[in-house]
């Protein structure tokens, strides 16, 4: 469980990402309730919120622990990746190989998440947010690299 230094809850575990929910999480599209709606679910609100262990398609790569088997089982981080979708890249791969990634919120972690992809209207900060066009980007080829694959699970 990630901790925001004002001890409010980070979101950290996730469904993987679709392109509709990158265009509703980065667009004006995010006011209206039945993007409101994917994006919670996308978030696994209702799950968090139970305080419980659960099964999350991938958890941010900032607090992540497995065992050294897991990894040579998987492979390292896809370096082609720099920033952003390594940890989802890296979770789609656990599942591929039939090893489960789990949110265990009893384990809590301080993280200091700087935003700095944060949304400003999806063209402005496309052109003017380098973190916004590393995100894209990296959306990109994640969904190019498994374009071919169902979910894994």
């Amino acid at each position: 469980k990630l901790i925001n230094f004002d001890n409010s809850i980070q979101p950290s575990c996730f469904r993987f990402y679709t392109p509709l929910i990158i265009l509703y999480r980065r667009t004006f599209l995010k006011k209206y309730k039945f993007a409101q709606k994917k994006i919670n679910e996308f978030l696994m609100k209702k799950k968090v919120s139970k305080g419980k262990v659960i099964e999350a398609d991938w958890i941010m790569g900032s607090a992540m622990l497995t065992s050294r088997r897991a990894v040579e089982k998987v492979g390292p981080m896809d370096e082609r990746f720099f920033m952003y979708f390594e940890d989802v890249d890296w979770c789609w791969r656990f599942w591929q190989n039939k090893l489960k990634v789990v949110y265990f919120p009893l384990a809590k972690a301080y993280h200091y998440h700087g935003k700095q992809s944060a949304n400003r209207g999806v063209l402005t900060a496309f052109f003017l947010n380098k973190y916004v066009r590393i995100h894209i980007t990296s959306a990109i080829k994640f969904f190019w690299k498994h374009r071919r694959e169902k979910v894994p699970h």
